[in-house]
């Protein structure tokens, strides 16, 4: 989860996927939105409050900021998500995946930084922000099923399986960091509902693209996080895990 999940895909592939108007996708002014938010968070990290903290969920002067990022209505809009919508949804995942490196890259007051420790801390705020990756992911994969399956096998060239193959490799990872999360026993009950939501929502999409193999081993990986999971998260991960036990490959997630 801490790779921008952008650096797998090739430029001339994202070209190839931007072929399609999108009927429903990212929301309207998504990308004046996010650009507006983003700016809005960097002017909090620059105050002289947040040399003691980064911006809190419970901080007056950031509740309006963060009431657009994690408002899908707002930027990341809904099902379904079309080829067309790739690039700017590398965009939104790329804003989330920065703020998340200002949280566990942050400095205390004696100048250390310690990641572990930063997880635990401002775990609230890496909670949605891991929410919202997750729920950007689930876009981008079937945008991406999209483009494959609506374009003829012999138009999809060796390069464009390669770009194809890495953003699947990056999606792959996110949902890695995100169940590495849910294993974390320092983790509350609240966020790690919050996160295993989001898995299972976007496992239809995710099961889309990722290979069979992938899957039944974040089946396996997500059910041994319930061994530091309250009771609330055990229907959500069993859900999840049964979505990603499926036998079903076609599509993005059969090409070679």
């Amino acid at each position: 989860m801490r790779k921008l999940l952008a650096q797998y895909v090739l430029p001339t592939v994202i070209l190839a996927l931007l072929i399609q108007p999108a009927s429903a996708g990212l929301a309207d002014g998504a990308q004046a939105n996010l650009k507006a938010a983003s700016a809005q968070f960097e002017a909090l990290l620059k105050e002289d409050a947040a040399r003691a903290a980064p911006p809190r969920l419970t901080d007056e002067k950031a509740k309006p900021v963060f009431g657009v990022l994690f408002d899908d209505a707002k930027i990341l809009g809904s099902h379904p998500y079309t080829s067309a919508e790739v690039e700017p949804l590398l965009t939104v995942f790329g804003a989330y995946f920065g703020m998340t490196k200002s949280y566990l890259g942050f400095r205390n007051a004696q100048g250390t930084n310690n990641i572990a420790d930063n997880e635990f801390e401002y775990q609230n705020e890496l909670s949605k922000l891991a929410e919202e990756m997750v729920k950007t992911s689930g876009a981008l994969a079937e945008a991406l099923d999209n483009y494959v399956r609506t374009t003829p096998a012999d138009q999809i060239s060796e390069e464009r399986k390669g770009g194809l193959a890495r953003m699947r490799t990056g999606v792959s990872q996110v949902v890695s960091g995100v169940i590495t999360l849910l294993q974390n026993p320092r983790y509350s009950a609240e966020n790690k509902i919050v996160m295993a939501g989001a898995i299972v929502d976007t496992a239809p999409y995710l099961r889309q693209i990722l290979r069979v193999e992938d899957r039944k081993a974040f089946a396996k990986s997500a059910l041994d996080s319930l061994l530091n999971s309250p009771k609330e998260v055990e229907p959500l991960i069993n859900e999840f895990s049964n979505t990603m036990n499926s036998e079903d490959c076609i599509n993005l997630c059969a090409l070679k």
